[in-house]
C-alpha cells in the first residue's frame, strides 16, 4: 500500500509550488503505471495470439506410445527410505481449524472458522515470526479453500457447500481483491505460476474448459475446450510456461487418458497415450509423474522422464504432489519425497508421529500431525535438503 508524504508548511508561494511539483510526480507515477500495465497486456495478447494461431492448425500433433506402463516398483523402495525427520517444524498456529494449508517461503497461507462451522476466515502464518495475520477476505458463499499462493498473490475458491463459487485472487502488496471467475459445479483445482492462473472449470455434465488468466491485466484466454470428458483428470499443472493436463476416454468399454504437454510462449503441443487411466498429471523439468492404477482407485504413482515409457514408483499412496526436483507423498501415515536424480526416498515425519501430506512448493513440504485424532488440527513443514 502507497503512503503519501505529508507536504511541509510553509509560504504561500512555497505550498503552491509542491502542489505543482506533487502533481507532476503523481501524474508520471500514473502514466508509468499505465505503461507497465499496457506492456504486459502486450506481451500477453502476443503470447496468447501465438499460442491460439498454433493451437488452430488442422494438423493434429503425433501421439507418442512408448510402451506399456512398467507396474513393477523398481525405481522407488519406501522401506529403504533415509530419516530426514530432524528438519521438520511445527507451524506454532493459535487456531484449533485450520484448512488446506498452503506454504510458500517463509509463509503458510490457510483458512479457519470464524465462530461456526464454515471455514471464512483467511489467516497467513509467518513461519519466521512466529506470528498470524488475517486478511479481510469478503466470503460470499460458505468456505474458503483451494489456496495457492506467490510472493506476490493469493488465489483462492469462495466456494459453496451445495455446489457452485467463484475463484477469488488477493494482491499481497496492494492488498486489493479481485473475482477472476463464477463456477457453478465442481471446485475447479488452481495452479499459480508467477502472474499466470491455469485451472480446469467444468461448464456442463460432460463439458471441460482449460482456462489461463493472467493476473496482472486480468486477462484469459480459453486455448482448449473438451467435450464428453469421461472422467475426472486431477486438474492441470503449469511448470514455468508449460501445461501439462490429462483427458479421458473409452476404448471398448475400459477408461484410458491422453496426456499432453502445452508450451505457452510457443503453442508447441506434445501428447501421450500410455494405454492407462491418468490422474492428476504433473510436470517437473524432464519428468513427468501421475497417479494411476492397474484396477481400481487411482492410488499408485508412476515417473516418466523425457516422455519415456512409465513406471511404478510406489503403490497403495493417499496423494502426490511434485515440487522442485523431487516429489512428495503419503503413504501409511508417512510423508515421504522422492528426488529424481538421485532415486533416493526420504522420510519427513517422525517414525512416532502420523503425517498427511497438505501442500508442496518449491522444496517446501507441509502436511498435517494427524497422530492425535483430536478437535486440534497441527500444521508442520520442512525445507528440503538432500
Amino acid at each position: 500500500m502507497s503512503i503519501e508524504k505529508k507536504l511541509r508548511e510553509g509560504s504561500v508561494h512555497c505550498k503552491r509550488r509542491n502542489n505543482r511539483v506533487h502533481r507532476r510526480m503523481e501524474k508520471r507515477q500514473k502514466n508509468r503505471k499505465k505503461w507497465i500495465y499496457w506492456g504486459a497486456a502486450t506481451i500477453f495478447a502476443v503470447m496468447l495470439s501465438v499460442l491460439l494461431g498454433l493451437l488452430m492448425k488442422k494438423d493434429p500433433p503425433p501421439v507418442l506410445v512408448p510402451g506399456a506402463i512398467v507396474d513393477s516398483a523398481v525405481t522407488a523402495i519406501t522401506a529403504d527410505a533415509s530419516d530426514i525427520s530432524y528438519l521438520q517444524r511445527e507451524a506454532k498456529i493459535q487456531y484449533n481449524s485450520i484448512n488446506d494449508p498452503y506454504k510458500y517461503g517463509d509463509d503458510i497461507v490457510f483458512s479457519s472458522t470464524a465462530g461456526s462451522a464454515s471455514y471464512t476466515r483467511m489467516v497467513v502464518y509467518q513461519t519466521d515470526l512466529e506470528e498470524s495475520y488475517t486478511i479481510p477476505a469478503k466470503v460470499k458463499y460458505n468456505n474458503l479453500t483451494g489456496m495457492v499462493m506467490n510472493e506476490k498473490y493469493i488465489v483462492y475458491l469462495d466456494a459453496s457447500t451445495g455446489g457452485g463459487g467463484r475463484i477469488c485472487s488477493y494482491n499481497r502488496n496492494t492488498e486489493e481483491f479481485d473475482i477472476i471467475k463464477e463456477y457453478a459445479y465442481a471446485m475447479p483445482k488452481l495452479c499459480l505460476y508467477g502472474e499466470y492462473l491455469a485451472f480446469l472449470q467444468q461448464a456442463g455434465e460432460n463439458t471441460d474448459r482449460l482456462y489461463i488468466y493472467h493476473l496482472e491485466t486480468g486477462e484469459s484466454v480459453t486455448p482448449k475446450v473438451f467435450e464428453g470428458s469421461a472422467a475426472q483428470t486431477g486438474g492441470i499443472h503449469l511448470d514455468g510456461t508449460t501445461l501439462t493436463y490429462a483427458v479421458t476416454y473409452y476404448e471398448d468399454d475400459i477408461l484410458m487418458s491422453r496426456v499432453t504437454t502445452l508450451d505457452l510462449t510457443t503453442g508447441a503441443e506434445q501428447n501421450y497415450d500410455w494405454s492407462r487411466l491418468v490422474y492428476s498429471p504433473q510436470k517437473n523439468g524432464n519428468y513427468i509423474a501421475f497417479l494411476s492404477s492397474a484396477s481400481g482407485v487411482a492410488d499408485d504413482i508412476y515417473l516418466s522422464e523425457n516422455g519415456g515409457q512409465p513406471q511404478l514408483l510406489v503403490s497403495d499412496v493417499t496423494n502426490m504432489k511434485i515440487g522442485d526436483d523431487f516429489l512428495a507423498y503419503t503413504k501409511g501415515d508417512v510423508v515421504y519425497a522422492y528426488v529424481f536424480e538421485t532415486g533416493k526416498s526420504y522420510r519427513l515425519n517422525t517414525t512416532v508421529s502420523k503425517g498427511l501430506l497438505a501442500s508442496v512448493s518449491g522444496k517446501s513440504v507441509c502436511w498435517y500431525d494427524v497422530t492425535s485424532y483430536d478437535d486440534v488440527d497441527i500444521v508442520k513443514y520442512a525445507n528440503m535438503e538432500w
